[in-house]
């Protein structure tokens, strides 16, 4: 029957097995919300987006509407997070805003997790993003915290590591770090480390929704029990991860209960009495309670506090997050975590007279105080061969040994006794630089942008070799550009042009 009911599921195209499978939920919504449902889920999804504090200029809302022709309106749920009503003329996605990070593409859904979370003013702590890739959810953490605690971010499969450190270096995070391993092995090597954990977990991404990034795919029985088995383990590991009084979230794209409240009653049955569900009702507009029932199996009560996201309550994808505070230790094994020192990985710290060399040139060729902003977010100048990497400090102090994937933002390179600065330092920090900088007209800086070079005369002759900050017209950062004799050469990163 199992054999029959696999091959059925298989033989369905998407739009059949969305109608097959809405009808599981049918139970659990009133006749009237059902009729809604099937309404909603028929309708295109708006795109939405969240603000990059790190990059973005105040009045960039403001800005993408004049200059696009869009009409924003902001999300109820999360404060950096805006709706696009109309984006006909230009889409979302080829901005030059962008490309170059002042925003990040993301359903609307998927900006609750985060938001869940207490961050404290000022030092934000160590924060653990246990399934991480391709790094929306982690850009978001870095963002509450605004770059001031430390955020590491860890994705199983090496396949999906360089997508996540295209975005992190993108989003210009400097406290942050990637690992590969596998998540139900973390809270057993870092018990009781960190503040807060988010395990935003693999799942079978029944949102009921049909989105770039959400497909939908027919799901057996089997494979969601198994995945919500691996659920559960990862969910313990954040749970042990974490401090008592420190926070977890255990999120999913998938309305599939079995993934979603039976995880959180199954990890409340077995550490009831060291872990409790934090009600956050309150922060969204609509009511979106967890079930306590599916079929024939009870949840616990307090299940009820967890956040079911329908998407004809809040116009978004299907999606599923709950909180917990962690209020006593877990019984669980330790183990040790595996250890490759930095300086067996070619790391090591930057000569004084070096850091100083390179702190004068930055004030005198830029007006940026190098010194302030190391000081600022608590890092240390590295040096791997040529490469000169800013480090977080809490970093080095509580994970210095754990072999890592990158870490920290890249300063720049020094060889044959000169120093040229990243593309990712002056798109995070160029905003600071005070001088040293040249400006395009708008359709220059769309040439730029497509990796062409400058050959209107926006330097002079005598800057040759010098290296300029590109700005659009408005202030916008694009790179680095190398003062040549007939143009302005294009330092754009490849993958960005």
């Amino acid at each position: 029957m199992k054999r029959k009911q696999k091959q059925h599921v298989q033989n369905l195209d998407p739009q059949q097995f969305l109608q097959e499978s809405l009808q599981r939920f049918e139970p659990m919504l009133s006749t009237q919300e059902f009729g809604l449902l099937l309404e909603e889920v028929h309708k295109p999804l708006a795109p939405t987006f969240r603000v990059n504090p790190l990059k973005a200029a105040p009045d960039l809302v403001q800005r993408l509407q004049e200059r696009y022709h869009w009409q924003l309106s902001s999300l109820p749920f999360c404060g950096s997070g805006y709706k696009v009503e109309d984006s006909a003329a230009t889409a979302v996605s080829q901005t030059a805003e962008h490309k170059l990070g002042h925003y990040y593409i993301q359903e609307a859904a998927s900006m609750v997790p985060v938001e869940l979370f207490d961050f404290p003013a000022g030092d934000a702590g160590l924060t653990l993003d246990l399934a991480a890739s391709p790094g929306g959810k982690t850009t978001h953490l870095i963002a509450r915290g605004q770059d001031s605690g430390f955020v590491l971010a860890n994705d199983s499969s090496a396949g999906r590591i360089p997508a996540l450190r295209v975005v992190l270096q993108n989003w210009g995070a400097v406290n942050s770090a990637i690992c590969q391993f596998p998540g139900e092995k973390l809270g057993s090597w870092f018990t009781e480390v960190f503040d807060r954990a988010l395990i935003d977990a693999p799942c079978s991404m029944q949102g009921l929704r049909t989105s770039e990034s959400h497909g939908t795919r027919p799901v057996t029985e089997k494979e969601s029990l198994s995945l919500a088995k691996r659920q559960t383990a990862l969910l313990t590991s954040a749970l042990q991860a974490v401090k008592v009084g420190g926070q977890v979230v255990y999120s999913t794209c998938t309305l599939l209960p079995e993934e979603d409240e039976g995880v959180v009653d199954a990890v409340l049955r077995k550490f009831g009495k060291s872990v409790r569900i934090v009600n956050v009702a309150e922060k969204l507009p609509a009511s979106a309670a967890g079930i306590t029932q599916n079929g024939d199996q009870q949840y616990l009560p307090d299940v009820a506090e967890s956040l079911r996201l329908w998407p004809h309550r809040l116009g978004t994808a299907g999606f599923f997050a709950c909180l917990f505070e962690k209020t006593a230790p877990l019984e669980l094994p330790q183990q040790s975590a595996p250890a490759r020192p930095l300086e067996r990985a070619g790391f090591v710290y930057t000569a004084h007279a070096l850091e100083a060399k390179i702190s004068q040139q930055l004030l005198q060729d830029y007006g940026f105080d190098l010194a302030a902003t190391l000081a600022q977010y608590d890092l240390v100048l590295m040096q791997r061969y040529e490469k000169i990497i800013a480090m977080p400090q809490k970093l080095l102090g509580s994970f210095g040994e754990l072999p890592l994937e990158y870490a920290g933002l890249l300063l720049g390179e020094a060889s044959n006794n000169e120093f040229a600065l990243s593309h990712e330092w002056v798109s995070r920090f160029g905003s600071r630089f005070g001088s040293g900088k040249v400006y395009l007209t708008d359709e220059q800086a769309e040439n730029w942008l497509k990796g062409e070079d400058c050959f209107d005369p926006v330097v002079g002759s005598e800057e040759k070799g010098k290296v300029f900050i590109v700005c659009r017209q408005d202030g916008l950062v694009l790179g680095r550009g190398k003062a040549l004799k007939d143009r302005l050469k294009n330092l754009l990163l490849r993958r960005l042009a």
